[in-house]
């Protein structure tokens, strides 16, 4: 009897970036492969359902079980302290892959966990995530670096930390018309508008760029989070805020023609263990010009923008301006063939190897003897 696997697939329905994406392509990825796990697909929860089979491209999948209900969280988290954790609800299942720390509930099962990004140390999220991290037989991560920095942040085993390479080929399936260039370099930025993702930092950046004469429109595309206070009033006081547009709910069937019409995308983190967005703007040939992570750099190598010192708007409107002046179409077949390496194919086989590992390292056994 095949092995089977239960996966958080709730994001993959509600949310198009972040986890919502992982989870999507990692389960498409996984579908075609042969010998694979029997799929069991937890999506229990709130929110509304965004995507279809076509556009999860489930069509035809076998061996593969999709549990949708839409109940609220709390009464899924109420069911699960009387017993009724996730694995119930998918008929059993011998492992499960989660996303989040502290949902779905589960009761008994042993679980993996995926880590892209860690929460400020002593926080509330922070004591739940290394929680998380050590009731899990194996933590994924997508980068090397994750991969020790989550072991000593943590105190865990380093051989239950495995890194699986992160895809990023997603948009390149989309076929689009050809189309004259934006009137004026357009300036992306990806992602919620959060404090960790210096939206401040890069407007201020643009303000300078456009002091310095360069007619650069600015471009985010990104929900509300807790910056978006912040930067609403920044935009209202800014003297170039005609020049900025603010997409705030993006669709993910937009984000092609939005990535193949910018002239660079500008990606700035505090802290982030995926490389995920500034590899979709390689896949599409455009610079980058990004925060110097260490996740960052282990994907990108040289062939970004890197930004020094962090934190200063001058040196990034001076990366953006020195990014903009180049004509680069040698550079755009170094970025297409560098993140060309990087599929979901390769995230699922790596994905396979770590539950491998798990079911054949012990683990399972002892932690059922528990």
């Amino acid at each position: 009897m095949s092995q089977r696997i239960g996966i958080d697939y709730l994001p993959a329905l509600t949310h198009a970036p972040g986890i919502g994406r992982y989870s999507r392509e990692l389960v498409r990825a996984l579908a075609p492969l042969a010998p694979r796990p029997e799929l069991r697909l937890f999506a229990i929860g709130g929110g509304a359902r965004c995507f279809g089979e076509v556009e999860l491209g489930l069509e035809g999948a076998r061996n593969l079980c999709l549990v949708d209900r839409r109940w609220p969280r709390r009464a899924v988290r109420a069911l699960g302290r009387l017993g009724l954790g996730a694995e119930r609800w998918l008929g059993g299942v011998d492992l499960f892959h989660a996303l989040l720390p502290d949902y779905p509930p589960l009761t008994g099962t042993p679980r993996t966990l995926a880590v892209a990004e860690l929460p400020p140390e002593g926080s509330d999220a922070d004591r739940i995530l290394a929680a998380a991290c050590r009731g899990s037989l194996a933590v994924i991560v997508f980068s090397r670096y994750y991969r020790r920095r989550v072991a000593e942040r943590y105190d865990l085993d380093p051989g239950s930390l495995h890194f699986t390479p992160v895809g990023c080929e997603h948009w390149a399936r989309v076929e689009l018309p050809p189309e004259p260039p934006p009137p004026r370099p357009r300036i992306l930025t990806l992602g919620a508008v959060r404090h960790a993702r210096r939206p401040l930092l890069v407007l201020s950046a643009f303000e300078i760029l456009r002091r310095g004469g360069i007619d650069a429109e600015l471009w985010i595309v990104g929900r509300a989070a807790d910056a978006a206070g912040s930067l609403r009033a920044a935009l209202a006081a800014s003297p170039h805020r005609q020049a900025v547009r603010w997409i705030e709910e993006p669709r993910e069937a937009e984000m092609p023609r939005l990535m193949a019409r910018s002239s660079l995308l500008l990606h700035l983190a505090v802290e982030e263990g995926s490389p995920v967005t500034p590899l979709e703007a390689f896949r599409a040939g455009k610079p980058v010009v990004a925060e110097d992570l260490p996740a960052f750099r282990e994907a990108l190598g040289e062939l970004a923008e890197w930004i020094a010192p962090p934190g200063d708007p001058l040196a990034v409107a001076e990366a953006l301006a020195r990014t903009l002046s180049r004509s680069d179409p040698a550079g755009a077949k170094e970025r297409v063939a560098r993140a060309r390496s990087f599929t979901w194919e390769a995230t699922a086989r790596a994905t396979l190897s770590a539950w491998d590992w798990v079911f054949d390292s012990g683990k399972m056994v002892t932690r059922r003897r528990e």
